[in-house]
């Protein structure tokens, strides 16, 4: 095995390689800095995740240009899921800002100009250890010829809710584990096997059901909702389902079979869904944490790394916002870092740290307010009632923006 230390000190090591790191590099690229992402796996995720981006991340991702020319445009949606309620936010001037969007195309999009814009983005490097001291960061990581060593003046975990970054920096990550586990798949309803309605369908057995909003029942909920209407580009006959249900002693895996989810959707529903088709099928257990610190001296956490909750499209809002700050704040200290001050680099934190508790405490609710027990359905009758006030809806779609 080789030994090689990259010539050079970067300005800004990034470990990850999905949509926060992606914008953090482009960002600082574009700023006249040369940053660096590191990326363990060799090739992109086939396994889809999100399917958009709300809130200013989304209006910040059209003022940079990264929608021209692909068709893709941000909506001021009149409806907006939250929970099992559909907020109603009226036609004229919604405050909440959309851009739908799978997660693989918008990566895509990042990566596009991150590298247009002179980033390095290597894939197959796994970070192994780093050291700090007061002038730099040096990483050691494992590459496909070998081990690298590599030195810049920062870096950043991007590195997801499992982040290696913050683990080795030893800073805590508290929060909540859900107790009900969620099975989510792409699946395809045969022709004639469900009716399409305007804002359902009804199956056989069954009735009706509401199309992207919980469908809540006594053994819990299931969330379905045309893949069309998330991707343009799909077949109209594939939609995305998903159950909720309480976890028992069952694990999350990246795996699901599809007689493990036509299990899960009969318990819940009391009747089998009509599909004939499973694609990328894996069960979740939702977190909600916060690290305890965002920055340890020249190191600093961004996205999933710094918290991880699971509301409509908020948590790719928030982190997506992190890379905005971030590179602002970066781009600042690199300009002029003789005379930086640890108040600047503390900035990063002071402003995002609020953004992300508020979007902790939006998941908790919309967990809650999901619940099949009776607390469940005391908060939903409440809520109920203060919907009914637009300008209720319109306040919690505020919040949301950010």
């Amino acid at each position: 095995m080789s030994n090689q230390t990259d010539t050079g000190v970067q300005d800004v090591i990034v470990v990850g390689v999905g949509p926060v790191g992606l914008l953090l590099a482009g960002d600082l690229a574009a700023a006249g800095f040369r940053p660096v992402v590191l990326e363990r796996a060799l090739h992109p995720a086939e396994m889809p995740k999100a399917n958009g981006v709300m809130g200013r991340a989304a209006v910040e991702l059209r003022r940079r240009g990264l929608l021209r020319g692909t068709g893709l445009r941000v909506v001021r949606p009149p409806l907006f899921r939250y929970g099992p309620f559909t907020l109603r936010l009226g036609l004229v001037r919604s405050p909440l800002h959309v851009l739908p969007i799978p997660q693989a195309r918008l990566e895509e999009l990042l990566e596009r100009r991150a590298i247009d814009h002179d980033a390095a983005i290597r894939r197959g490097y796994e970070v192994r250890a780093f050291e700090q001291d007061g002038s730099g960061v040096t990483v050691c990581a494992q590459a496909p010829d070998g081990q690298v060593e590599l030195r810049a003046r920062y870096l950043v975990g991007c590195d997801g809710a499992h982040s290696f970054v913050r683990k080795q920096l030893g800073i805590g990550f508290p929060g909540l584990t859900s107790t009900t586990i969620s099975r989510i798949a792409r699946v395809t309803f045969p022709a004639g096997a469900v009716t399409r309605e305007r804002r359902g369908i009804v199956v056989p057995g069954i009735g009706s059901l509401a199309l992207f909003l919980p469908n809540v029942t006594e053994r819990g909920s299931v969330t379905i909702a045309p893949a069309d209407g998330l991707d343009h580009s799909a077949p109209p006959d594939l939609y995305i389902v998903s159950s909720h249900e309480e976890r028992g002693d069952a694990e999350p895996t990246e795996e699901l079979s599809e007689a493990e989810l036509r299990d899960s959707l009969r318990r819940v529903l009391g009747a089998d869904l009509p599909f004939t088709a499973v694609y990328a099928a894996r069960s979740v257990v939702g977190n909600s944490r916060q690290a305890e610190r965002y920055r340890v001296g020249r190191v600093f956490l961004a996205g999933d790394a710094a918290h991880v909750f699971s509301a409509g499209g908020s948590a790719l809002n928030v982190g997506l916002t992190d890379a905005i700050v971030l590179a602002e704040v970066l781009a600042s200290a690199l300009r002029d870092e003789a005379d930086v001050a640890e108040a600047l680099l503390d900035s990063y934190e002071r402003r995002r740290r609020p953004a992300a508790a508020r979007a902790l405490a939006h998941t908790r609710v919309q967990n809650v307010l999901e619940a099949a027990d009776e607390e469940g359905d005391a908060l939903r009758d409440v809520f109920a009632e203060l919907l009914k006030d637009r300008a209720a809806s319109r306040r919690i779609a505020t919040l949301l923006e950010d």
